[in-house]
This record gives structure tokens, sequence and C-alpha cells, in this order.
């Protein structure tokens, strides 16, 4: 057992932020975080509504940033995973494979994941080729891959992907769901398709490509690709949690001891700036808590 002052599961701008506002306060935190730092902005093409960027930040960059300012101040994380989080009636329990955590306070900013296609649509052949996060591909070129989506991650990853590759972005329906702006950008560039309605049935994995296999506006339609990419939606990333913590949960956001930031409490609301705003304000809540606790 190791006892902490704060925990925070997370390291995406929400989670870096917090860690940064709580050491300026003298608290250091311990961040859990499984993967490597920087969250879904490793995923984005361009971030065009942070402030202070006129021209745009791509992700990576902006994460490169925030890494720098973190490790400055004597930061760094954990890679652990967490397995499991629960509450004892004073302190938090963070599990991992590793070891338990025993903390005051607990910040949760463990973003969102990837709606995955049916686990029977991607036979095993096929899934090192099917991906979900353009940061895994990122550094492909001269491939062709196909985008199953029509949001805006849909349309950012084509961009992205389209100057070393060819993409065609898939919509099952007609309706497109991504911001103008990037579906103005997307028909300006000749190396990215859109294609709608189109119902893909079944993959099939052939001589190293994917066979794509399905309808194109009612017609028997066949798409062979180097990559399937699936941007068909996201859902919060919540920790495994015992009933025990889930019955007190809502006293512990009452009383400033638990915070939830960042993509996995924002719904539609998911971006930088904003989660970026939540993990500052949840630093300066948690320092509030402990000043009264000590008055």
């Amino acid at each position: 057992m190791q006892r902490e002052t704060v925990i925070i599961l997370g390291g995406g701008p929400a989670g870096l932020t917090a860690a940064i506002q709580l050491k300026r306060y003298g608290i250091t935190p311990r961040l859990l975080e499984k993967k490597r730092l920087g969250g879904l902005l490793w995923n984005a093409n361009l971030v065009e509504n942070y402030p202070g960027f006129p021209q745009g930040i791509s992700g990576p960059t902006l994460v490169a940033q925030l890494e720098t300012h973190y490790h400055a101040l004597g930061l760094s994380h954990t890679p652990q995973e967490v397995t499991e989080v629960d509450y004892d009636g004073e302190f938090f329990l963070v599990s991992t494979p590793q070891t338990q955590y025993q903390a005051r306070a607990l910040v949760i900013a463990t973003g969102t994941r990837p709606i995955p296609f049916p686990a029977e649509f991607v036979p095993p052949e096929a899934q090192p080729q099917v991906v979900y996060d353009v940061a895994d591909i990122a550094q492909v070129e001269k491939k062709h891959i196909a985008i199953i989506g029509a949001g805006d991650a849909a349309f950012d990853y084509a961009i992205q992907l389209s100057r070393r590759n060819t993409v065609t972005i898939l919509n099952r329906g007609d309706k497109v769901k991504a911001l103008p702006l990037l579906v103005t950008r997307s028909r300006d560039i000749e190396t990215i398709t859109y294609l709608d309605h189109v119902q893909v049935n079944s993959l099939h994995h052939e001589r190293d490509k994917l066979n794509l296999q399905g309808t194109h506006a009612g017609k028997p339609f066949s798409h062979q690709t180097d990559y399937l990419l699936g941007a068909i939606g996201r859902e919060e990333n919540f920790p495994p949690c015992t009933p025990s913590f889930q019955l007190v949960e809502h006293l512990l956001i009452e009383n400033n001891k638990l915070h939830y930031i960042g993509d996995v409490s924002n719904g539609i609301f998911r971006q930088t700036a904003i989660a970026v705003g939540d993990g500052l304000k949840s630093a300066m809540q948690i320092y509030q808590f402990f000043m009264e606790v000590a008055q």
C-alpha cells in the first residue's frame, strides 16, 4: 500500500493540467496513465480553437508543449493500468496489477474509448489492419485507408492521413455530422474520396489486403484497402469501480474529494480547452478542500 495525497487517473490535457496546478500548491500527485501522456491529442490533426495559437497547433505539438511544462515541474507519471477503484470511508483505494495506492482525493480524467466494430465483423487475421485511433497509423505512407464514419473524427483523420496516402470515407447514411469547415477542406483534397449510403456487411483478409463487402446506394459494393479505421463514435472510459464506491460517489463529489474532469464527463463538449479548464478547476477545489480540513 502506497499512500498519496492526490491520485490522478489519466494523462490527457485534463489530468496534466490538474497535476501542474496541484504542484503549484505544493502537492505532488500520483498520476497513473497506462499509455503515453497526451490522450486524444495524439489523434488531432490541427487544434484550431485553443487560445494563443491563431494558426492552430497540431495535436502532437501541443502534447510536446504540455509534457515540457509538466516535466519542468519535476512531475512524472506511473505507467500502470487501474484495475479497481474503491473507497474505505476515509481514503480512496486505487489498485493496479503492481500495487495498491491510497489517497485522500481522486481525480478521474480517463477520457473516452472508441466504439469498436462488432467482434464477429473483424476476423482474427484482419485485426492488425483495423484501428480506431489515427495515431496508430499516422506514419504509414503510400497506402489506401478506408474510414467508416461521418463525424469530426472521420474527416479530421482523413485530412491528416491524405498527406501521404489515399483515403476513402464511407458514410452509412447521408447525414454528415462533421464541422462544415472540415468537410469543405476534405473536398479540396484529391486523395480523399467520400461515399455515402455505404453499408459494409463483411470484412475479409486477402493477400495482406482488406476487402470490404456490402452495398452502395442499394447496389453490390466491394472495396479493397490496406487499413480500416473505425470512427463510429466514442464512449466514456470509466475506470472499474466497486459497488461500495458507487454508493457514496455523489457525496464524494459534493465534498470536493472526487472529481471527474475532461472528456470522461463532458459529453458532446469534448474540447481540449474545456478539458484544461476542468483540470485547473479541480486542482483549485482540491486545494480548498485540504485548506478547510486543516482549519
